[in-house]
Order: C-alpha cells, then sequence, then structure tokens
C-alpha cells in the first residue's frame, strides 16, 4: 500500500511529484515471501522491483550448480533494472531472503518512463552505481578478511536491511553469502553462539548482541554505512581519504 510518503521503497519515495504520479498508475503491490524467485539467471526480465523493505538477493550460478550471493537490495533500491534497461537476459537470479512487499512494474513499460523521466533514469542509474560500490568494497572484504569476520559484517547488513534481529538463515545460505563451505559456517555460528553474539537453531538466527558482532566484524561493515537499522548503504558516509604514495624516479 502506497503511503502519504507515496511509496515505501526509498528510490520512488525521493522522486519528484510529476514523475512519481507518471509511474504510479503501473505500479502494482506484492508480497515478497522467503525464497520467492523473482528473476531467473539467464531469463528476460519480465518485471522491476522496488522493495517495501525486505532483503533480495542476487545470485551467479557457477557451472557445477553453486550459488554464491553477489548482492542484496533492501528498500533503498529496485531489482532488475540494470537488464530491463537495456531489455537483455539477467545474468544472475534474484531470490527473496526476508519477506516483506513491493511495488512493481512491467518491463517494457518501465524502459518507456525510463525515456520520459529524467529524474526516474537518474535514480536508477544512481542505484546502479551504488550497487557497483558495494561490489567492489565486497571484492576487496572477501579478499582481505577472514570468514568470521565476513560473516558478522554480512548479519549486521541483514539485520539493518530487514529492521529485525531475528530471520531465517540456514547455515547453506549463509555459505552462499559468503563463498565458503557449511562446515565453515557451522564452526563459526558455533563460536559466535558460544560468544553470546547470536542464538542459532534449525535455520532460525537471532541476534542478541549487535556490539559484538561488530566487534568481531571488519572495516567493511563501517564502509557499508549500514550500523543503523534502515540506514540506506552510503549514505552519509564520509569518502575515505586515499594514502599518499610518492613517484620514485630511476636516476638518469
Amino acid at each position: 500500500m502506497l503511503t502519504s510518503r507515496r511509496s515505501l521503497n526509498d528510490l520512488l519515495a525521493e522522486l519528484p511529484s510529476h514523475d512519481f504520479d507518471t509511474l504510479r498508475p503501473h505500479l502494482r503491490t506484492i508480497e515478497l515471501n522467503f525464497g520467492q524467485a523473482l528473476i531467473e539467471a539467464g531469463a528476460p526480465v519480465k518485471q522491476v522491483v522496488f522493495p517495501h523493505g525486505g532483503i533480495v538477493s542476487t545470485l551467479e550460478i557457477l557451472r557445477r550448480g553453486e550459488l554464491i550471493e553477489t548482492g542484496v537490495i533492501g528498500r533503498g533500491g529496485v531489482v532488475g533494472s540494470g537488464a530491463a534497461v537495456y531489455d537483455v537476459v539477467s545474468p544472475s537470479a534474484a531470490i527473496v531472503r526476508f519477506p516483506g512487499t513491493a511495488s512493481v512494474i512491467e518491463a517494457g513499460q518501465f524502459r518507456n518512463l525510463m525515456d520520459i523521466s529524467t529524474a526516474l533514469r537518474a535514480a536508477v542509474m544512481r542505484d546502479l552505481w551504488m550497487r557497483s560500490v558495494r561490489a567492489e568494497q565486497t571484492a576487496a572484504c572477501n579478499a582481505a578478511h577472514s570468514a568470521e569476520q565476513r560473516l558478522c559484517r554480512r548479519l549486521l547488513q541483514s539485520r539493518a536491511l530487514s529492521g529485525s534481529d531475528t530471520m531465517l538463515l540456514s547455515q547453506d545460505l549463509m555459505a552462499q553469502m559468503l563463498g565458503v563451505k557449511r562446515n565453515t559456517i557451522s564452526l563459526i555460528a558455533h563460536a559466535l553462539q558460544q560468544k553470546g553474539a547470536i542464538r542459532y537453531s534449525r535455520g532460525r538466527m537471532a541476534i542478541i548482541d549487535p556490539d559484538a558482532l561488530a566487534r568481531r566484524s571488519c572495516e567493511c561493515h563501517v564502509a557499508d554505512g549500514l550500523a543503523r537499522p534502515l540506514a540506506s548503504p552510503w549514505i552519509g558516509v564520509p569518502p575515505r581519504r586515499a594514502p599518499e604514495f610518492s613517484v620514485q624516479r630511476s636516476p638518469s
């Protein structure tokens, strides 16, 4: 249901009134159910999804069938916009990881409105750029930080996007999030539970001490800009200063 805020999706809510009014007749609201496939890898995108809440994971499917999570999208973003804009098949799948609701629009109508509305086009392009920045941060995180640090980061990220301290998270799903083996997740989850940071049983995760998770997380948790529940990624995060370096010239 759309409120006086115009939309529960941050991207739509920030559009100028004229642009949103042009978009509104083409939107409908759907439920996002846990495990629901919104987009299939290698298939055309039929609709573009603007989550009101919950979490949608983008997943790469490797040759042997392994699923690796490559991104997460909450109420600040949009699902399927890139493939829809260029009218190409989606390279990745999109699966609901935390339930909620969303506004959806047919892909063809979305492309037409992108041509008409400069504000919508700018907002969608900004969202795609932000996802690219977060992907680069995650690539660096995967290369530099331990599995425990990365799991703590992703649990805090999930808490912020979902607005909940409890969620359904199987060990298989957490392994997909980090790109590690299931037994690695089992060992880390047991250690975190022993330290009182989480409570985990039969696929149900409860975050008991978020401060403890933050202490055991990596620096990327701060860079995410997701320390506060429901905060939008990168909003209010100061730019990091690049390290200074000098060029050593060879003697002539």
